[in-house]
């Protein structure tokens, strides 16, 4: 088999880089590789050498801008060669995709618009023997990246790279993306591989445990006290209702309960409100311990001028129960002088970064666009040191609209610039999107996904030491959450290193 190492315009390849380009040549290959450290070099060599044999190639990805940016990475990478590399996306007439699928040597697509097209029979994939998964860890169900890859591998000599900073946590999963993908070998990176090392400066990670405001604080137990008090009046209607249910559980009851009423036990019709008020009441307390005082009573907000029939129907409901009432009275009139401690420990951490050193950046990932949107505004008010630029998804809802894929990539570009200092973003810039390293990332919340945080993480630490700052409401969900995390994440890097272990000694690490 040709070993030698395609040349790339600007880029000399890294040696764990030209292992997995090695590797994958032999057999299909999952490529972990944390953030930043270059795993589309190692799909474009690899596409290199299947191009420079008049073979094309496919590279998913899963949006639209996460498309876009790879055909811009790629045409550079590729800048030295003749090659056509084009995007294709729904946006895309089907006569124009069809000549585009004609005359690519690469396309880069969404895999929704690559297995609908493989259905319309536009696509002729006798031509394609190489197929890029990106963000792997989402080939799992029936998510189109499975679709594709299944015809991609009933087809000879084809090769699949599938890459990932996270897998996540449980080995079923890795397993079900390899199954999915038709996996033969896997290679894993940690920062501390001495072929990542020197290429990692590091970051420090911190939680910061922030004590609630004493009107938050006796908000939440007013609604826990509701809510346990709702919780009893079902039980002792419906026995099958646990103790504590969670969230799933008291959505599947409500699935299970309108099941039998649709089939004839008409009377329960009248006692699903009830349990759709416990979820919702639920949310609302979710609100105001991981996010503060503003997202809940915005919600609130929500629920009493909601012209939705269901949403009246449970706020009348939850306004017969008197904690429910307290908990009410207790935001509205703390909302007249409520100081968020996040929002307060938010500025100062990045008006101290700014201080040490002027030309430095931010992200604050926060999981709610309300609360983005808040916290934009506060800080928009309090610091004359910050330019905060406020980074969503094109999704909108009422007079968020949020930000087109034009509005992104200007974005982007003037953060690097520095036009702003702190982005605050939503999960939109966890994934993929080339979004320069910074010095300072703060989670507003724990995530309980391991996946979320390493990528959120890896957002700092590449070219100079970083720090990463978890704000955490103590002895709330929020602390849960972060537990959960930690104990998800230190599952996986177990996983990862017993593998490694049983392999050993090891240049690449096979399953």
């Amino acid at each position: 088999m040709d070993q030698e190492i395609p040349v790339l315009k600007g880029v000399v390849p890294r040696s764990y880089q030209i292992e997995a380009y090695r590797k994958v040549l032999e057999g299909n290959l999952l490529l972990v590789l944390p953030t930043g450290l270059g795993k589309t070099v190692v799909a474009a060599l690899a596409s290199l050498h299947y191009m420079r044999q008049n073979k094309s190639v496919i590279m998913l990805s899963p949006t639209r801008p996460l498309v876009d940016q790879h055909v811009n990475t790629m045409k550079t990478l590729f800048a030295d060669y003749s090659f056509r590399v084009n995007a294709i996306t729904g946006h895309n007439p089907v006569i124009e995709r069809m000549s585009l699928w004609a005359e690519s040597n690469m396309v880069i697509s969404t895999p929704q618009t690559v297995e609908k097209d493989i259905k319309r029979g536009i696509v002729f994939l006798n031509k394609f023997y190489f197929l890029i998964v990106d963000e792997a860890h989402r080939a799992t169900g029936n998510y189109s990246y499975v679709g594709v890859a299944k015809e991609i591998n009933e087809l000879p000599g084809r090769r699949i790279l599938a890459m990932t900073a996270s897998p996540g946590s449980r080995n079923e999963k890795v397993g079900e993306i390899r199954e999915n993908l038709s996996i033969k070998n896997v290679i894993i990176k940690t920062d501390s591989d001495p072929d990542i090392a020197e290429y990692v400066k590091g970051s420090d990670i911190e939680p910061l445990f922030i004590n609630p405001a004493p009107d938050q604080r006796k908000a939440i137990e007013y609604l826990s006290s509701a809510k346990d008090d709702m919780i009893t009046g079902l039980q002792g209607k419906f026995s099958f209702v646990k103790k504590r249910p969670s969230r799933a559980d008291m959505s599947k009851y409500i699935r299970d309960l309108s099941s039998r009423a649709s089939a004839g036990e008409k009377n329960l019709f009248s006692d699903i409100p009830y349990f759709t008020a416990v979820v919702r009441m639920d949310v609302l307390s979710e609100y105001i311990e991981t996010q503060g005082m503003e997202v809940g009573y915005d919600y609130l907000r929500e629920m009493r001028e909601s012209e939705e029939r269901s949403m009246q129907r449970t706020y009348n409901i939850l306004s017969r129960n008197p904690d429910f009432v307290a908990a009410v009275e207790m935001i509205e009139t703390a909302m007249k002088s409520y100081v968020n401690p996040k929002f307060r420990t938010v500025l100062d951490l990045c008006e101290d970064m700014v201080a040490e050193r002027p030309e430095s950046r931010c992200i604050v990932f926060t999981h709610y666009r309300k609360t983005s949107e808040f916290l934009m505004k506060f800080i928009s008010e309090n610091s004359r040191s910050i330019n905060p630029l406020r980074f969503v998804g094109q999704a909108g809802k009422g007079v968020d609209k949020g930000m087109s894929q034009k509005d992104q990539r200007e974005g982007i570009e003037r953060f690097k610039d520095g036009d702003y200092n702190v982005m605050l973003a939503t999960s939109v810039a966890e994934e993929g999107l080339d979004i320069p390293s910074t010095d300072l990332v703060i989670f507003y919340e724990p995530v309980a996904s391991e996946i979320r945080s390493i990528q959120r993480r890896g957002r700092t630490g590449r070219f100079r030491h970083g720090r990463v700052f978890i704000l955490i409401f103590s002895n709330t969900r929020d602390q849960a959450y972060y537990f959960s995390s930690q104990n998800k994440e230190r599952n996986m890097i177990a996983n990862m290193r017993n593998e490694m272990d049983r392999k050993k000694p090891r240049h690449i690490d096979e399953y």
